[in-house]
């Protein structure tokens, strides 16, 4: 590690050993999405020394944005996501190498080209983007590399790792594995396998439903999104050292209104 890495990550060392610093250093992640879970990831892995980062997202910041979205004010309201969280954390190590696009994922290809010569792929895109995320999953199998999905309701988050060599994100989500991708109506995921436990502030079985449907968004904060974003960015470093971590079909979820933590598999 050269002087000014050193001096800019010096309060990590005790946390991390001096070796495992430098393996944040020399580490690529990935991160799809960067509304309001992967622009705050991609802050807090920028803060952690993480060497190379690359972030990519299709949207421009809306007024609903503004209660959870890292980089979101009402001055840079239609300007692309991705742009401006690369712009908000380029200066806090100036060594570290940032890639960002507004493209996403559409395409198989841009899935494959997004986590080359990755260590470790963040999926925080919206909840209902399931073809994106099955091609982001499989790329990131065929690279051999782990793929974490996160996602945040009210004041509390779920993540699930996906071991390169384990569970499929279609069998995860009981899809079959020869399912269309691109055929909507077989591509549905029923909210419960996405959060498998339904906070007691939102009991309001209405609401339930109409998420359920795809009627209206999953309410969330910026409570529930910013623990969303530390316990993706936790369990990217604990991959990336060798940590050993709960692996699909676990999962990790954690509501601070609640209280509850909770390592589940799905059934």
């Amino acid at each position: 590690m050269d002087n000014q890495y050193r001096a800019i990550f010096s309060r990590n060392i005790g946390l991390f050993t001096k070796s495992e610093q430098d393996m944040l250093r020399r580490s690529t992640i990935a991160i799809a999405g960067v509304g309001g879970i992967g622009g705050l990831a991609a802050e807090r892995l920028i803060r952690l020394g993480v060497g190379r980062l690359k972030i990519t997202d299709p949207g421009d910041f809306e007024e609903s944005n503004l209660n959870r979205q890292f980089g979101s004010s009402m001055f840079n309201l239609g300007q692309n996501k991705a742009e401006v969280v690369f712009a908000q954390i380029k200066d806090i190590n100036p060594q570290a190498q940032i890639f960002y696009s507004n493209t996403g994922i559409t395409t198989e290809n841009d899935a494959n080209l997004f986590v080359n010569d990755c260590d470790f792929v963040i999926d925080a895109m919206d909840y209902g983007l399931f073809r994106e995320s099955i091609l982001l999953q499989r790329a990131a199998r065929h690279r051999g590399i782990h793929y974490l999905f996160a996602a945040a309701i009210g004041f509390g988050a779920i993540t699930v790792v996906f071991d390169p060599q384990g569970l499929t994100l279609e069998e995860y989500n009981n899809l079959p594995l020869n399912v269309d991708i691109d055929d909507t109506e077989k591509l549905k995921v029923p909210l419960e396998r996405i959060v498998p436990i339904i906070p007691s502030y939102a009991a309001d079985i209405t609401v339930i439903q109409e998420i359920i449907a795809g009627e209206r968004y999953v309410p969330t904060s910026s409570i529930g999104v910013g623990l969303a974003s530390i316990l993706a960015a936790s369990e990217a470093i604990n991959v990336i050292l060798r940590r050993d971590i709960p692996k699909a079909p676990k999962y990790t979820y954690f509501d601070l209104v609640d209280r509850q933590l909770v390592v589940g598999t799905v059934s």
